[in-house]
Parts: structure tokens; sequence; C-alpha cells
């Protein structure tokens, strides 16, 4: 046991007593407590060297039975906080290797702090049982959910794994494995939070790279390599993993039999099938198939499988599920919200599934793009396919031209489209496959922010400045994007000549004001005219929402709140909020993919340290839109106030 564990708890004594100061000596005999009643449990607590405290406890329900232990429902009475405790009867633990791994189980536990992990709370012995409060989780296991309800749908799957994945994630990087993952060991609060518990099997690594040879485990989730006594590591939970996916979509373990020689057979060879009758999609079966491999190093990563298709089917994932799926099956207008339905008319192929990580649009994926939109333009014209589409691609900038200084900012798309930001606040954003345009109105304090969209060869004349001016931005990228070996200095120039050719015109345009505003509503009925059976919603497209040029990067928020950093030494940071994961890209152009709730612990100390410097920016940036409400606030009831006292003057003069 290395000296970093043994820091974590108190030193254990030599005859093996748990580390409480409060309780007597483990596995040695004790006087027996003060108050004899079978339904209350004494804990004997040393305040002094002669003076002790009686803690008392009120025995609720039976909770369950597993090895050596009962668990029952707890009551203190000093506050009536209930516990889960497991009872161990100390004349159940005849040698000395039973004693060391309650002893174990214990240190392991009680060093383990985190949200998916079931808390432990406090450990007592009298002169029969060891006791070890825990949290108590109200929804039992899924192993309860299992049985009343046979499977559940993948969106529940997602849920739980996810949760699960989280848990393993801390208990690795403190070098535990629990090797006992199960479904009746994955509790459920009463928020319908996951928690890993019951650490009797755990066991801490001394070092990484380790292997340990104990066979150990239940039958059904056991890994070949535990079987084997090849020496086993993290993969085992892993393992654990895949067999627990399959048993909640299909019924049943994949390796079950009658016999637990015949399972074992039937593990070492990962023989395995799925039923013929089973409703079960191809990207569930394709991460089974990653992970129940004989081979544990041939599995794959936590992170490997939080970034797997399975987990990027819909929208989103919710964090926690209803109580009600304790018994019924979500109803599909619960899922729909999170994996809508796919369109009749729209065959989506598999490389729409895909994470698209190359910086220029494919061909292919150009006239994917274009069959698709004539496709679904028959009745609703949505910018993109729809929101499903949408979620299984990755959008982000690849070139930019800031030239806010005049006019805004112009920008490309790693999909092929081309978008403004103007310094008025509107946006415009151009479909380059079949020229469509999307112009979002800026938002004023008596005007919400309105969407319009329209072709390239038919738009409204109060726009006609804005399409000149984007027209020379898409010139602009592309000249950029064409010729990437072109002196900068000239490209400057060329900017620069092109645009001062509209300037005075332009610059009146995007503020219009006056007479421009009656031509402004005249086109704008125009455009509700023409566009009436059309629906433009903001969710159907994505644009730059919001930027900033620091010192060190320039930052874009999108409107799908993904958020991309550009450094200005040439690497990347592209945090996606809904997978919960960010892309770090560095100055050789690889990209690494990281988990959000342990980015800021990776020894990747370039992307941390940038990591860090986006989140300052961005909570610096909170901080003045606060301020800047307030202010906004405080003037708008200065100004009631002061309307309020001018109209009691006139009051008092009439």
């Amino acid at each position: 046991m290395n000296n970093q564990f043994r820091k974590s708890i108190p030193k254990i004594i030599k005859n093996k007593t748990l580390p409480n100061k409060s309780s007597p000596n483990l596995f040695t005999k004790g006087k027996k407590p003060a108050n004899s009643d079978p339904l209350v449990i004494a804990e004997t607590i040393s305040i002094s060297k002669d003076k002790n405290k009686v803690r008392k406890y009120k025995v609720g329900r039976f909770l369950g039975k597993g090895g050596f232990a009962k668990c029952y429902e707890l009551i203190c009475q000093d506050n009536n906080k209930i516990f889960a405790a497991k009872m161990i009867a100390k004349n159940s633990l005849k040698t000395d290797r039973q004693k060391q791994k309650l002893v174990t189980e214990i240190k392991i536990h009680k060093s383990c702090h985190y949200p998916n992990i079931v808390a432990f709370e406090h450990n007592f012995e009298d002169s029969d049982n060891v006791y070890i409060l825990l949290e108590l989780c109200q929804n039992q296991t899924l192993n309860e959910i299992h049985v009343r309800r046979k499977t559940l749908t993948e969106l529940e799957v997602q849920c739980y794994i996810i949760q699960l994945i989280k848990g393993l994630q801390y208990l690795h990087s403190h070098r535990i494995i629990h090797r006992d993952l199960k479904l009746g060991n994955l509790f459920l609060n009463d928020k319908m939070e996951l928690k890993v518990g019951d650490f009797g099997l755990a066991t801490k690594l001394d070092y990484d790279g380790e292997k340990k040879k104990t066979v150990c485990g239940t039958p059904n989730y056991i890994a070949p390599e535990v079987i084997s006594r090849a020496g086993h590591s993290y993969a085992v939970d892993i393992w654990a993993i895949g067999i627990i996916i399959f048993t909640l979509l299909v019924g049943k373990p994949p390796f079950e039999t009658r016999d637990v020689k015949t399972t074992y057979g039937k593990i070492k060879a990962a023989d395995y099938s799925f039923p013929e009758n089973c409703k079960i999609s191809k990207v569930a079966k394709n991460l089974i198939k990653k992970i129940l491999v004989v081979d544990p190093k041939s599995r794959p990563s936590l992170k490997d499988i939080l970034l797997d298709d399975f987990f990027n089917q819909g929208i989103s994932i919710p964090k926690l599920l209803p109580t009600s799926t304790l018994a019924f099956k979500p109803p599909s207008e619960y899922i729909n919200k999170y994996i809508p339905k796919k369109s009749n008319s729209i065959e989506e192929s598999d490389e729409d599934n895909k994470i698209n990580l190359s910086n220029e649009i494919t061909n292919d994926t150009e006239k994917n793009i274009k069959n698709k939109s004539r496709k679904a333009s028959t009745k609703r014209i949505p910018f993109y396919i729809n929101s499903t589409f949408l979620s299984k691609n990755e959008i982000w900038i690849t070139k930019w031209i800031d030239y806010s200084s005049k006019y805004g900012l112009g920008y490309r798309l790693n999909n092929g489209y081309f978008g403004v930001y103007f310094n008025d606040n509107s946006k415009m954003l151009l479909n380059p496959v079949d020229k469509r345009f999307i112009y979002v109105e800026r938002k004023t304090s008596d005007k919400q922010e309105s969407l319009f969209q329209f072709f390239i060869t038919d738009y409204p004349d109060f726009l006609k400045n804005k399409i000149s001016l984007f027209t020379q931005f898409k010139k602009f990228l592309e000249e950029e994007i064409n010729n990437k070996k072109k002196n900068k200095n000239n490209l400057s120039s060329a900017k620069k000549k092109k645009t001062d050719a509209n300037n005075t015109s332009n610059n009146n345009s995007i503020t219009p004001e006056g007479k421009e505003n009656s031509q402004e509503q005249q086109s704008n009925d125009k455009i509700n005219t023409d566009f009436s059976s059309i629906e433009v919603k903001e969710s159907d497209f994505i644009f730059v929402k919001k930027w900033i040029n620091t010192k060190h990067a320039i930052i874009f928020r999108f409107s799908n709140k993904v958020i991309q950093a550009c450094f200005k030494d040439k690497t990347q940071l592209i945090i996606h909020s809904l997978n919960n994961n960010l892309t770090y890209i560095n100055k050789s152009h690889a990209k690494f993919i990281y988990s959000l709730n342990n980015a800021f612990e990776s020894k990747n100390y370039e992307m941390v340290r940038r990591l860090k410097y986006v989140k300052e920016v961005l909570e610096h940036m909170l901080n003045i839109n606060k301020e800047k409400r307030k202010a906004e606030e405080k003037s708008k009831d200065e100004n009631t106030k002061k309307e309020n006292s001018d109209n009691n003057i006139d009051k008092d003069k009439i």
C-alpha cells in the first residue's frame, strides 16, 4: 500500500482496529452497550480519557444483504438523520484475510468524495458488529429497475452510463479499481442521481501499470483477464460497462448460462450474440462490440466511450431522469425532446453521424447538403436540414477578418458557410450551396431580435448596402483561402481599397435613421408577404452570437453555445457544452479531445493554461454584462420615478 494512500486515512493499529477513535477495537471483545434493545444501536464516543458519550440509532427497514453484511436503515436519534448501514457480524469474519478485506473496504470508500459515488458517512463498532454508515439512496439500485422493466430505452442507458463513467473517472484518477460493477451496486438517490457503491472488492494500485491477480467479482460481470489470472487493471471496470449496457438494453447479461463454468468459458472467448427480436440500434451494438473484447488493451478508454456515436444520437442527453422511469418507460414525447424522430423524406447517412474534424468542406458533404436542401424545401425552408442534423456536426470558424474599426467581422465556417457580424450587432449568414441568406436584425431596448430569410437574387432594399459589404467580406475570405502564400500587406491594401469605395453610404446604412426607417418598414412588410409561409428559427442554423478580441486571443460564442478561442500563437480551444467536451488544437495542428469534467486536471499544461484564460475572460464579460444590466435597470427606475414626480407636479398645478 503506497504512502500517499496511507496519509488519507487514520493509521490502523496493530490489532486491526477500525480507523475510528470513537469506537472500541475492531475484532476484539468489548462491553455490551448500555441499551440492549435490539431495535436500538448505541455508539460509544470517547470525549476524554474518563468520559464517554453514547449516541443512539434506531434500526429501520431492512434494505438487503450481500457477502457478510446485512443492510438496514439507521435513524440517528440526535438529529433524525437517516443512513444506510452495513452491519457485519464480527463472528462471521473468521480469518485474517476476511478482516483485512473489511479494513481495506473502509479505507478506500472513506477516501472517496465525488457526486457519483455513494458517500461514506461514518463507521463504528460494538462488541458484536461493525457498522458502516453510508448515504441513503432512496430509489434503490438499477437492478430493481431491471427486474421491474426488463429493458430500458437507449436514452435512459445513455444518462446512467454517463454518470457511471464520471464516477469511474474519479476512481481511476485515484488509482482505485472497483472490480464489482453490476446493476446491484449502482444506486439511485431521491434526485435520480446514479451513485457507485459497495467497495467490498475494490483495490488501490500502488503505481500506474501495476497488475492485480486476485480472482474476484460477480460471474456474469467478471472480465476474461480476471478468470485467466493474467493480471488485471482498470480495464475490468470498462468490461463491466459493456455488460451493463448490454443487460439494460437486451434484458439479460450477454454470457449468462445455468452453469458458472460455462459462463466463464463464454467470457474467455467473448462468445455472445444479440437476440434477433431485440430492437437495439447499430451504434449501441457497435459500442458493446468495442468494449467486450478479450484483450484489455484493445478496449476503449472511458474518454473514448463518452465520445462514441452512441452518446451523440440526438440533441442532448438529460442529466437526470424523471422518477416515473423507475417503473415505466418514458413517454415518446419525452424521448423526442432529446432524440427527435428522423424525417421520412430525409435519410441520414453514416457520414452525418460523425464529428467532422476537417477544416474544409468536402465535395461529398456539399453535395449531400445540396440534395437534402432540395428535398426539404417543398414547404418550409430550413437554413440547415434540421436540428438533429446540426447536432452531429461540429461547427467552428476556419477563417476570419476583423474589420470592426469600420464595418464588422467576417468569417467562414468549416462547413462552407460565410457570416458577418456587423458593428450594429446585426448578423448575416450565407449558405453558399443554394445562395440563401439569413439576416438577424439587431436587438434594441424596445425591439426583440428578428430573423429574416431571403435569396441572394431577391433581397429587400434596406439590406442593399449590407449585402454589398457582405460580398466584399466573402471575397476577401475566399482570396485568403485560395491564396495562402499571398503577401499579407498586399491583401490588407486590397481589402481597404475595395471597402473604401462604399465607405460613406455603407456607414449610414448600418445605423439607419430618419427617412430610411420608413423604407426599412416597407421592406419588412415585403419580407413578411414573400415569406409568410416560411418558419425561421434561430435553432435551425449556427452563427456568431458574440465575439471579443483580447490581448492573447479572439474568442467567439456561437448561437449553439459553442465557444471557440483562437490564440495568437496559432493554438485553438473549442468548447462544446452540449457534448460536455473540448477540442484542443496545438501549434502543430494536432487535435486532442478532453472531457470538460476533468479538463483542468489534465497534464497537458498548455491546454489547461489556455482554458483558464478563456474562463477568466468569459467570467469578466459576464460581470460586465451584469453591471450593465444593473445600470440599465437603475436608470429605468430613476426615469420612472422622475415621470411619476412630474405627473404629481402637473396634478398639483391643475
